[in-house]
C-alpha cells in the first residue's frame, strides 16, 4: 500500500476563469445596442406627438370647417374633442381661434341656408363658442340669439342662448361691463313667445348674477310654463334667493301632472320626473348653504317623502333620488335643531 499523500493545496486564483479584456462585440451588445433602442423609441415617440399635435392643428380643424363637404364633420367632431380634452384648457383662452370660428357662424347666418346641414352647422358652432372664455364669441352668439328669419332658426336661437348662458358661467370677468352688455338680449330671450328659449334665457340669468337678472328671475317663478318656473327657481336658488321655495316644493312632487302632461311616452315621464326630482333636491341643498335664514320649512315634508319610497307616490323612483333625499333632509334637520 502506498503512502498518504495529502491533496496539493489550491489557489483561489486557480478556481476562476482566466480574466481576458472585453471585445468589442461585447461592448456593442452592452452599451451600444441598448442606448440604440432608447433613441430609437425617443425619436418614434417624438415622431409620433408630432403627428399628433400636427392633426389636432385647430387651424386644421378651421380651414376643414369653412369647406362646405362632408368632411367638415369629421373636423367638427375632431375639434369638439379637442376642446373637451383638459390637456387643451388653454384652447378655451385662444382669441384668435375663437374670432376665426365666430366667423364662420356669422357668415352661416348671413348666407341664410335653411337645409338641416346648415342648420346643424349653426348649432354646432353656437355650442363650441360657449366653450370659449373670451369675449371674442359674444357678438356673433347676440347675433345667432337675435335671429329668426325661418321657424328652423328658433333651435339655432335656443343653441345660441344655452351658449351664452354656458360662456357667463365659465368666464368669471364677465361680472363687469360684459355681463351688462349680454343683458339686453338676454332679458329679451326671457320673454320671448317660445316657452323654451324663456327656459334656456333663466340660466343665463342665473349666471350674470345681477340685480336686475335676478328681478327678472322673480318675476318668473309665475311664468305659465313649468319648465320655466323651475328653471328660474333652480337659479335663483343657487343665489340663496328663498323666494325660489314655493316653486322647489312644487318640483318635489312626484306626481307633477303639468310638467309632465306633454310627454307621450311613459320612458320619457319617468325620465323627466326624475330630472326635475334631482334638480330640486339639488337646488334645495344649495339654498340651505346658501341662505342660513330661509325659512325652508314648507320644503321638508317633500323631501321627507322623497326619502321614503312607499309615501313618495310610488315604488318606482330610483335609488339615487332616494339616497339623495335623505341626505337634503339630514341638511334641512340640522337646520332647525
Amino acid at each position: 500500500m502506498s503512502a498518504y499523500e495529502p491533496p496539493t493545496a489550491v489557489s483561489p486564483d486557480d478556481q476562476l476563469p482566466p480574466v481576458e479584456p472585453p471585445s468589442a462585440g461585447f461592448i456593442v451588445q452592452l452599451f451600444v445596442i441598448p442606448a440604440l433602442i432608447v433613441t430609437i423609441m425617443f425619436v418614434l415617440g417624438a415622431g409620433i406627438k408630432w403627428l399628433v399635435e400636427r392633426d389636432n392643428d385647430p387651424k386644421a380643424y378651421v380651414d376643414a370647417l369653412r369647406r362646405d363637404n362632408a368632411a367638415r364633420w369629421q373636423a367638427a367632431s375632431d375639434l369638439a374633442d379637442l376642446l373637451r380634452n383638459p390637456r387643451h384648457a388653454k384652447l378655451k383662452d385662444d382669441a384668435n381661434l375663437a374670432e376665426q370660428l365666430a366667423g364662420i357662424l356669422d357668415k352661416e347666418i348671413d348666407d341664410a341656408r335653411y337645409d338641416e346641414m346648415s342648420i346643424e352647422l349653426r348649432l354646432y358652432l353656437c355650442h363650441v363658442l360657449g366653450e370659449f372664455h373670451v369675449p371674442a364669441v359674444l357678438d356673433t352668439l347676440v347675433k345667432a340669439a337675435q335671429t329668426q328669419r325661418d321657424p328652423k332658426e328658433a333651435t339655432v336661437r335656443f343653441a345660441a342662448m344655452k351658449a351664452i348662458a354656458v360662456w357667463l358661467d365659465g368666464a368669471p370677468q364677465a361680472a363687469g361691463d360684459t355681463a351688462e352688455k349680454l343683458m339686453p338680449t338676454i332679458l329679451a330671450a326671457s320673454r320671448d313667445e317660445q316657452p323654451l328659449l324663456r327656459s334656456t334665457a333663466a340660466f343665463a340669468l342665473g349666471a350674470a348674477d345681477r340685480p336686475d337678472a335676478t328681478q327678472r328671475l322673480e318675476r318668473m317663478l309665475v311664468d305659465s310654463y313649468p319648465d320655466v318656473r323651475y328653471n328660474a327657481a333652480t337659479m335663483l336658488a343657487r343665489r340663496g334667493n328663498s323666494a325660489a321655495v314655493e316653486v322647489l316644493a312644487e318640483m318635489l312632487d312626484p306626481g307633477q301632472a303639468v310638467a309632465l302632461e306633454k310627454e307621450d311616452e311613459p320612458q320619457s315621464r319617468r325620465y323627466k320626473r326624475d330630472l326635475i326630482l334631482v334638480n330640486a333636491l339639488r337646488a334645495t341643498e344649495d339654498l340651505a348653504k346658501e341662505n342660513a335664514d330661509a325659512d325652508l320649512r314648507p320644503l321638508v315634508e317633500p323631501v321627507e317623502r322623497l326619502a321614503t319610497p312607499e309615501s313618495a307616490g310610488g315604488s318606482d323612483l330610483p335609488g339615487g333620488i332616494q339616497v339623495q333625499a335623505k341626505e337634503v333632509l339630514l341638511e334641512l334637520n340640522q337646520r332647525r335643531s
